[in-house]
């Protein structure tokens, strides 16, 4: 696997410092990643590849309201589906794609409790027990909508019967959730 230019890596979204648990994650996941939100694709998208990279079987699926990748990956095993994730359009096509359930759920989209709420709910069936969800940004308290967003997360898996906690809290943080 070709990398991007290592000044490059991880420059977005303060997530450089979570890379290594992104790729380590994707590594112990089923071998497909669905990843909500990609930015520029040198930050979560790479460090997914890394961690898909010798599995048996990898599906990775980025999807993202526009196209904005500097970095792509060159396999075939990897797909960009260009939609809101809040849409039940784009929920079909990446259900099209992939023909299983993912083993981790990689989010990084608009950080408002409304986005957050409705991407839950949209594609949280296609979880399974055994799924694993990771949120980047969950510290970062300066952004006006942080506190709805968790807030959001918080009742969701309350509701539903998965622990939610703040894996990571360094810098914007990290959070995960999984079947209580």
């Amino acid at each position: 696997m070709q990398e991007p230019d290592p000044a490059v890596i991880g420059q977005d979204g303060a997530i450089q410092n979570f890379m290594g648990e992104i790729t380590r994650h994707a590594r112990a996941s089923n071998g497909y990643v669905l990843e909500l939100g990609c930015g520029k694709g040198t930050g979560s998208t790479l460090a997914i590849q890394r961690g898909l990279k010798n599995h048996p079987t990898p599906l990775h699926i980025s999807v993202d309201i526009q196209f904005q990748l500097e970095w792509r990956p060159q396999v075939d095993w990897w797909f960009f589906v260009k939609g809101d994730t809040r849409d039940e359009v784009t929920y079909d096509a990446v259900e099209g794609l992939a023909g299983r359930q993912p083993g981790l759920i990689f989010m990084d989209t608009q950080h408002n409790g409304d986005q957050m709420r409705r991407e839950l709910e949209l594609w949280s069936p296609m979880a399974t027990k055994s799924t694993v969800w990771l949120f980047h940004d969950p510290y970062m308290w300066e952004h006006p909508n942080m506190y709805d967003r968790m807030h959001a997360i918080s009742v969701f898996a309350h509701r539903n019967g998965w622990t939610y906690e703040d894996y990571r809290t360094e810098q914007h943080g990290l959070g995960r959730m999984m079947k209580s």
